[in-house]
């Protein structure tokens, strides 16, 4: 006997929605008749045109879902959420909306500027038809959320964008709708704004409310949505896991960006085919090294210094990691899900091979306070003198960088085909634990404050992985980053 699969209940389905705009021509400008300026091509006369904002669009979201919805400025997005609110009808096509929907459209949208904060929620919960004991559990609700204290009673307009998008994500949510539909209200809003938001946004999910949001921070689609959908010219390129569709986005997004600097390049150069940078020491067996070294013991500082606990000296010790042949750096490592998110770039150098080494070997899983090594494999493309910087950003589950480091100049003469190692070592891993995404680039070396702008000859945008684990007996010093400190008495 087979068994059959119950589908899920869906809060929202369009079936080949499309939305066409009927943009207005130009008639001329009169004044441009009488000066007699028409020979210059000035006063165009234009016919009437159609503008599809939407084309085709299927989409079926099952109830208790969390979308995110990105895309450039003109993309759709807006339209799409305007639709499924009902602002508009659509050119062609079906949609279907099941339960109650609340939208945050705009910051300061429904809200009228010159009534209180606490007039204003009074407004929208009326709207919504609430009794008089759900009024008042609302109204409580509200005010412990946005946290504006005396500012609820003054004017909506003295307040800044992010009070204004703190108060409208309290009122649109303290009802409980079935469906909540966001257009970058939260990006007006503070890490812990986001955070609460975040949080209770999950506790809707979990009474089965759906949520769609568009914003242009995918750190806020990350950490708000299982599910992307990438919208580009009114058509849907992309829909899967979040993680997934923001690394092509981010790729698409970013991949024609060209280089604004051009510094002259000084060299030197390098070879070698056993890479090691143990100073060249005999590094003996590997079951002879300390690999267990206790990162998180006291060792000696300097007389006088008194470190934070746990003690550590970052760069007190000289960690001796397995030698390797060249040949085992050629290859790409703990490629993250999704797999490899290359931008476009300049010729030059590529980034062909990348390995993480702790004292044990190759392994990306890493311990808090016990060092280890980033190893890049680089070819070039050309014959020439190279001035690079290399970048490696860490990104945490949500998305949220958690560090971004950056290499000094490193100058060198290479030709064509031949490479280049570069390695990094955290002396010690200082991150807190968890699972972490790691992107790569090399630019050419520019100031610090022009790294955005600088040539880029490769860069791949969250495309390897690692896990950061740290020993049980320090659990009580767990952090996002365990930093350094000095203390005086």
């Amino acid at each position: 006997m087979s068994s059959l699969t119950t589908p899920e209940p869906l809060a929202i389905s369009l079936k080949g929605v499309s939305k066409v705009y009927r943009l207005h021509g130009s008639q001329g400008d009169q004044l441009i008749d009488v000066l007699g300026l028409q020979k210059f091509g000035l006063n165009p006369k234009t016919p009437p045109k159609e503008f599809a904002a939407l084309s085709n669009i299927s989409i079926e979201v099952p109830r208790g879902h969390r979308i995110g919805i990105v895309g450039r400025n003109g993309a759709g997005k807006t339209t799409l959420l305007k639709l499924i609110c009902g602002n508009f009808s659509p050119s062609e096509g079906e949609i279907e909306v099941n339960g109650q929907v609340q939208a945050l459209m705009s910051v300061g949208l429904g809200f009228h500027p010159e009534y209180t904060g606490r007039e204003n929620v009074a407004a929208a919960l009326q709207y919504n038809g609430l009794n008089r004991s759900e009024y008042e559990e609302a109204i409580k609700g509200i005010i412990e959320f946005c946290e504006l204290g005396d500012f609820l009673d003054q004017p909506f307009k003295t307040y800044s964008l992010g009070m204004q998008a703190r108060l409208m994500f309290a009122a649109a949510t303290a009802i409980k709708p079935d469906i909540l539909i966001v257009d970058e209200v939260l990006g007006a809003g503070d890490a812990y704004f986001v955070a609460k938001s975040k949080a209770r946004v999950e506790r809707m999910i979990e009474a089965g409310c759906t949520m769609l949001l568009v914003s242009h921070s995918m750190q806020q689609v990350l950490e708000l949505c299982d599910e992307a959908i990438w919208l580009e010219n009114g058509a849907i390129k992309m829909r899967g896991e979040s993680l997934l569709v923001v690394k092509a986005y981010e790729e698409s997004l970013h991949g024609q960006m060209k280089a604004l600097v051009d510094l002259e390049i000084d060299d030197e150069s390098s070879n070698g085919v056993l890479y090691d940078t143990n100073e060249g020491k005999s590094l003996g067996s590997h079951s002879d090294r300390n690999v267990s070294a206790k990162y998180s013991e006291r060792y000696p500082a300097p007389a006088g210094l008194n470190l934070q606990i746990p003690s550590f000296l970052p760069h007190h010790l000289n960690p001796l990691f397995p030698p390797f042949e060249i040949n085992e750096v050629k290859k790409l490592r703990h490629v993250a899900r999704g797999g490899i998110s290359r931008w476009d770039s300049e010729v030059g150098i590529k980034v062909t091979g990348f390995a993480i080494q702790t004292e044990r070997g190759f392994e990306n899983k890493l311990r808090t306070l016990r060092p280890a090594k980033f190893v890049l494999h680089l070819s070039a493309e050309i014959s020439a003198n190279f001035a690079c910087s290399y970048g490696i950003i860490f990104n945490d589950s949500m998305g949220a960088i958690s560090a971004r480091i950056w290499s000094p100049s490193d100058t060198f003469e290479i030709k064509e085909g031949e490479n280049r190692v570069v390695e990094m070592v955290l002396n010690p891993v200082q991150l807190g634990p968890g699972e972490y995404t790691i992107g790569i680039c090399v630019i050419q070396t520019t100031p610090i404050e022009l790294v955005n702008t600088a040539k880029r000859y490769d860069l791949l945008g969250r495309s390897f992985s690692c896990t950061v684990e740290m020993d049980e007996t320090l659990s009580s010093t767990s952090a996002n980053f365990i930093h350094t400190a000095e203390w005086n008495f």
